[in-house]
């Protein structure tokens, strides 16, 4: 009466780049924690609370990613790689427009683990898993 259902596993591609991804998204929770002050005094400055706003919603979205991770549907890897390439696109624009730009900025993991997580979500492997 009551058959087991095989499930295909996570392979190992995309359970890396799940993990990248929870990696990214404590480094996101912990820079909110330290912002507390500036989010306090973000409704006296229209500017801090822009900065506010940014994160937050950048937080909220990777939550998001991580809990629609498993559904293996096309449109969140291609949501996961839009947003990776923004996320790495607005750090690197940053860097440039606050002239602190150079060779060590390729290598901070806000520019790393978008990277790693763009280039994995475009591999055979993971576009095979999230065919559905």
């Amino acid at each position: 009466m009551n058959e087991a259902i095989q499930t295909e596993q996570m392979p190992g591609v995309v359970r890396t780049l799940r993990f990248i991804l929870i990696v990214q998204l404590a480094f996101g929770l912990f820079g909110a924690a330290i912002m507390t002050p500036v989010f306090l005094a973000a409704f006296s400055d229209p500017r801090l609370f822009a900065l506010l706003l940014q994160t937050v919603v950048v937080v909220v979205l990777m939550g998001w990613l991580v809990a629609r991770w498993s559904s293996r549907r096309k449109w969140v890897r291609w949501f996961a790689i839009a947003f990776e390439v923004v996320v790495v696109g607005s750090n690197l624009i940053l860097a440039v427009v606050d002239r602190e730009f150079d060779w060590v900025t390729l290598v901070y993991p806000a520019t790393l683990l978008p990277l790693a997580i763009v280039i994995g979500l475009l591999t055979p492997t993971a576009a095979r898993w999230f065919d559905r």
